[in-house]
């Protein structure tokens, strides 16, 4: 019988994550690994897309709650080689069971689905913030994450954000055979952070909390910033992004964010990103046709990764 620890152990571990939101870790929490033996080489594939499933009356899934588990697990099985984990943005807390219960008939192995809410900041414990909530019942508003069932770690950690505005999140999780651990956020956009004063400090927050790490390491999200922005560079300094074939490459890369209603694949802007180690080799790829149930395209990031002998 398949283990079923998707959705609802995160109450536990989202308290374990809440402690980190107020003061970031300076070193690797214990449990992160565990003793190992050697890992194999192996390639791996993993997908962010930002699914617009919550709230956004422009989506199509605003008026469609049973749409977006199909619609995530068609992008990571219906375009290539099947994704091996998936980054989902913009997802109700009721979708979480049922998409790894859909991954596993579909997989046939086990699944892990958490969810992280994004709440609504006030002073003090996160703990005690309100969540957001997704229209007609479908539960808390936030961020997902897909990875297989094996991994016995994730954390949350709550970033930087406006008083009385969405309270931004960073979900994380190991998966050990392949020696990497893999994060998910979705950062402030100019409705709530119109200055962009807010995402100049997510994106450190969000990369220490990415970091220290002993694992190789594949995150990103809906960063809701283009690759030119100052506030990125930091990531781009230390990382490889999906488009790059190296870190001298330019930081640029396929529009994932359409800027056009009806949409157009020529239209859009990138703000979603899947950055990985530099020296590990990669391919990027995102769909050819037009996204209509979502204004963002999914973005697939392909890795080879060398065996390696955990220390």
């Amino acid at each position: 019988m398949t283990r079923r620890r998707g959705f609802w152990p995160i109450v536990a571990t989202l308290a374990f994550g809440l402690l980190a939101a107020v003061s970031a870790t300076a070193s690797v929490p214990r449990a992160e690994v565990a003793t190992g033996g050697a890992v194999p080489a192996r390639t791996i594939r993993v997908m962010t897309w930002n699914a617009c499933a919550g709230n956004n009356t422009g989506c199509r899934f605003y008026g469609d709650p049973t749409g977006p588990v199909t619609a995530v697990r068609q992008y990571m099985r219906g375009h290539g080689a099947p994704a091996d984990a998936a980054l989902i943005q913009e997802f109700c807390a009721s979708f979480a069971a049922p998409l790894e219960r859909e991954l596993e008939r579909h997989y046939g192995y086990g699944w892990d689905v958490r969810f992280a809410p994004i709440k609504i900041k006030q002073p003090g414990d996160p703990a005690a913030a309100p969540a957001e909530q997704c229209v007609r019942g479908r539960g808390a508003y936030g961020i997902a994450l897909a990875v297989p069932d094996e991994n016995t770690w994730w954390q949350t950690r709550y970033l930087p954000s406006a008083e009385g505005a969405e309270w931004r999140v960073a979900l994380c999780a190991t998966v050990e055979s392949w020696w990497v651990k893999l994060c998910n956020a979705h950062l402030s956009y100019g409705g709530d952070d119109p200055t962009g004063a807010f995402r100049a400090q997510q994106v450190p927050a969000y990369l220490g909390f990415v970091e220290p790490t002993p694992l190789r390491v594949v995150f990103g999200g809906d960063l809701n910033l283009p690759p030119h922005s100052p506030r990125l560079a930091p990531v781009y300094d230390s990382y490889v992004e999906c488009a790059q074939a190296d870190p001298a490459a330019p930081r640029a890369g396929p529009g994932t964010s359409y800027t056009s209603t009806p949409h157009d694949n020529a239209h859009t802007v990138k703000i979603d990103y899947l950055f990985t180690n530099p020296g590990l080799a990669h391919t990027c790829g995102t769909v050819a046709e037009v996204v209509e149930v979502s204004d963002h395209r999914p973005l697939w990031i392909t890795i080879s990764l060398p065996a390696t002998m955990p220390i």
